[in-house]
């Protein structure tokens, strides 16, 4: 068990004004079976009244809009979750997480690293199967940026041979689904400073458990989680639509820490 401190901030920087600009932003880490948020803040900046929902796969929402012209969007999320992967409980998985979608569509590289993969446990159990893959991953895939985009589909990126934890996530998922364990697609954050990250959540027949393919380990108490879906498509962390014809440019800067202190203590107040 850990207790993680967040700190999120994205900036989006208009090259001029824009108005009657809505947004949804999945910025909010929820309260999960082994997740539980202990404090949380959001802030909108121009300022404007948000409202929370819920998407049609459980996501937490921040819903707003922007009516008069602005020319640069930024908001910070904060707070502190404990997360304590030993209390993850047993859950159903949908059938929609075991079916291939827009972005994970599963073409002749996807399906031969799979044949390659599991020629020699074709009969292993699901979470057997999904490490394996992880595994390998590293072998058919160099980490780098610049080669594939939020568009690029699995099969893409597994034929590129690079890309970026988006990527490896969307390879491991069509993989799975092509073997028949089903698969999701996660949103969060990883303990130390940089960006968001993303990683894979697969079901083992009795609850989901957390690969991150990208850095080739379990997901674990260093992990936050914003939201998931099937592909990063269900679950975008910022998406909005404007009124004007400017371009943008975004800043992101994510940093998650380690409160040992708390983690010591064993409880919390609220």
């Amino acid at each position: 068990m850990k207790i993680l401190n967040y700190f999120f901030e994205t900036t989006l920087e208009f090259s001029e004004p824009v108005r009657a600009h809505d947004f949804v932003l999945r910025c909010m880490p929820p309260n999960t079976g082994s997740q539980t948020v202990m404090d949380s803040q959001l802030i909108v900046e121009p300022p404007v009244r948000v409202s929370e929902q819920v998407d049609g796969f459980g996501n937490k929402l921040q819903v707003g809009r922007l009516d008069g012209p602005h020319d640069s969007f930024t908001f910070i999320s904060s707070g502190m979750v404990m997360v304590d992967t030993a209390q993850i409980h047993a859950a159903a998985a949908h059938p929609v997480y075991s079916r291939q979608s827009e972005l994970t569509q599963a073409g002749p590289h996807i399906k031969a690293f799979v044949d390659d993969a599991l020629r020699v446990c074709a009969n292993a159990p699901a979470r057997d199967k999904a490490e394996r893959l992880a595994g390998l991953l590293s072998q058919v895939m160099t980490y780098g940026r610049g080669n594939t985009g939020v568009k690029t589909t699995a099969e893409e990126a597994l034929a590129g041979g690079r890309g970026v934890c988006q990527d490896y996530a969307h390879v491991l998922i069509s993989a799975c689904r092509e073997a028949g364990v089903p698969a999701r697609y996660v949103n969060g954050f990883l303990l130390g400073e940089g960006e968001t990250h993303a990683w894979v959540e697969v079901h083992d027949g009795v609850c989901w458990r957390g690969v991150d393919p990208t850095n080739r380990r379990e997901a674990d108490c260093n992990y936050i989680t914003l939201s998931h879906g099937r592909d990063f498509s269900d679950c975008p962390i910022e998406r909005g639509v404007f009124v004007g014809q400017a371009s943008q440019a975004q800043s992101v800067r994510a940093q998650v820490t380690d409160d040992a202190a708390w983690a010591a203590l064993g409880t919390y107040s609220t």
